[in-house]
């Protein structure tokens, strides 16, 4: 068996962790989310993560899950780690290496993939986007090919210079939500709760309000039908993203409770 943990707002991950998933032999894909087990029954060949960089590290959400999932008993498996980025990859894949290190346990595998930033709160979608997309394509499959071989590449240690930054940033993200809104054009479909990954979204009277754990994955601004969620006056008239390849259904299901 295998297995490949997934943290995805609007697809990116999402595509790769199917990919890599289409390319092993029974391999589970796992969303990490709120109240995600964190004991790992069974013994698994391949063991992955594949995530988003976050201020050049590691969504909260994923760093809270490497920490404290319970991988006793897998220290046969190849663990292997993907980080999609639209910018500089940063400690992303480093601190995987060193949170696994932690527990006794070797990262054989690390890659960062380019692909579309999609940071909607801090700026628009790239005009290059579908370029990037096909690019990506390309260093996907290469990955997928090098996880099936258990490729073992070198993981370097967390960057010292970029962790104060990360530390800093990461920090404010789980406020972020107090500054969205919703407008006159909601229609009460419910699919932005549906997708959050931490359930900080409740619905009243149909309508959605934000609570004060935000993963700051935007996927409930980037995919509401309506362009109803936004933030402050910065992101109305910005172009909203989904990865090509992945539906929104396939996104929600990722996350259904």
């Amino acid at each position: 068996m295998n297995k490949i943990y997934c943290f995805s707002g609007t697809g990116n991950s999402l595509y790769v962790a199917k990919i890599v998933a289409e390319s092993l032999d029974n391999c589970e894909i796992t969303a990490i989310k709120k109240d995600i087990p964190i004991d790992l029954s069974g013994q698994y060949e391949r063991i992955g993560f594949v995530f988003p960089v976050y201020f050049w590290g590691l969504p909260v959400m994923v760093a809270d899950f490497m920490q404290k999932v319970n991988l006793a008993g897998q220290s046969e498996a190849y663990f292997f780690a993907i980080a999609t980025h639209g910018g500089f990859p940063g400690n992303g894949i480093p601190q995987v290496g060193s949170i696994l290190a932690d527990k006794g346990l070797k990262l054989n595998y690390g890659m960062a993939i380019n692909m579309i930033g999609n940071a909607i709160t801090y700026y628009n979608l790239s005009a290059k986007a579908d370029s990037k997309i096909a690019k990506s394509e390309v260093r996907i499959l290469e990955s997928a090919n090098e996880i099936l071989q258990k490729k073992v590449t070198k993981i370097k240690p967390p960057n010292r210079i970029v962790q104060p930054i990360y530390k800093k940033g990461i920090a404010k993200l789980r406020f972020i939500a107090a500054y969205f809104n919703v407008g006159d054009t909601c229609t009460k479909c419910g699919i932005c709760a549906s997708l959050c990954p931490a359930k900080n979204i409740a619905l009243i009277s149909g309508k959605p309000a934000f609570g004060s754990k935000c993963e700051s994955c935007v996927a409930c601004i980037q995919l509401c039908p309506q362009k109803a969620i936004n933030y402050k006056g910065k992101t109305h008239n910005r172009k909203r993203y989904k990865h090509p390849k992945v539906q929104l259904e396939e996104i929600m299901e990722l996350y259904k409770s």
